[in-house]
């Protein structure tokens, strides 16, 4: 759960939205203010935030934020 919780803020955070407007089954793309800039700036802090490192190939195939967790938890061990 805490995985899910940060993950949360920090999409919020950089994408300037509540957590309550996102859903987890939701599209990556579909998030307000989501553009190549937002996404490449939530893909470093992905990095900094779980210490791992994701290639573009990784991070470019997902679609879904439950994905993106997942994908979290499995290069973090979380």
């Amino acid at each position: 759960m805490i995985l899910k919780d940060s993950l949360i803020e920090l999409l919020a955070d950089i994408l300037e939205i509540e957590t309550s407007d996102i859903d987890f089954q939701e599209e990556l793309s579909e998030l307000e203010n989501w553009d190549s800039v937002n996404s490449l700036r939530i893909l470093t802090h992905i990095e900094d935030e779980f210490n791992i490192r994701l290639s573009m190939e990784e991070y470019s195939n997902i679609q879904r934020i439950n994905e993106l967790s997942e994908l979290i938890e499995k290069m973090s061990n979380y």
